[in-house]
């Protein structure tokens, strides 16, 4: 599926503390957690109120060789950045994972 209408794109490797930059991870440290779920992301997405869809047999461009899924979320555009979002849930997972 392809990105269409109001929808961005959430890959696990987005938040992996292991990642560096150039490896795909897109956030901070400081917002970032080792290897993080396709449903983890997907809670906090839910939990900030977001509509997600969910593809698991998906594979992240850099890292192809793995299965890991992404992540669909409706946004309206208008509103919010892509980078914005991402360190939303990021700070969020951060705080459950500290939990």
């Amino acid at each position: 599926m392809r990105r269409r209408g109001n929808y961005i794109i959430l890959w696990p490797a987005y938040f992996d503390r292991k990642l560096s930059r150039t490896q795909g991870r897109r956030v901070p440290l400081k917002f970032s957690v080792e290897n993080p779920s396709l449903m983890e992301i997907n809670k906090v997405a839910r939990k900030l109120g977001f509509k997600t869809i969910i593809e698991p047999n998906k594979r992240y461009p850099k890292d192809w060789w793995n299965y890991k899924g992404r992540i669909l979320i409706q946004v309206d555009r208008a509103k919010e950045s892509k980078t914005l979002i991402l360190k939303k849930i990021g700070k969020m997972l951060k705080e459950i994972r500290t939990q």
